[in-house]
């Protein structure tokens, strides 16, 4: 019985981390400069908001699963890698 409730805390602890992350890149991506995507040769900034916000709704009404862990993965793809890129992209490397 305490397995199963802690279980519940842990996927629901994880469950917010991820709908936080999401949100977050997607809240950047908004945000950014459309010219800036193609600039450094990723997808353009409509494709990116149309993956972030399938995937937060996918993971807001069914829970941890397999698109939850895609989001997290495309999440920080997006806030480690590319946001960098569209930051010098817009502003330069200084």
């Amino acid at each position: 019985m305490a397995a199963i409730v802690i279980k519940g805390w842990i996927d629901f602890i994880l469950w917010i981390f991820i709908l936080g992350i999401l949100l977050w890149a997607f809240a950047d991506c908004v945000i950014r400069r459309k010219e800036a995507f193609p600039a450094i040769g990723t997808m353009p900034k409509a494709g990116w908001l149309l993956v972030m916000v399938l995937l937060v709704v996918l993971t807001f009404f069914t829970g941890v699963n397999f698109f939850a862990f895609i989001g997290a993965g495309v999440a920080a793809y997006y806030l480690l890698d590319l946001r960098r890129g569209l930051r010098e992209a817009a502003e330069g490397p200084w």
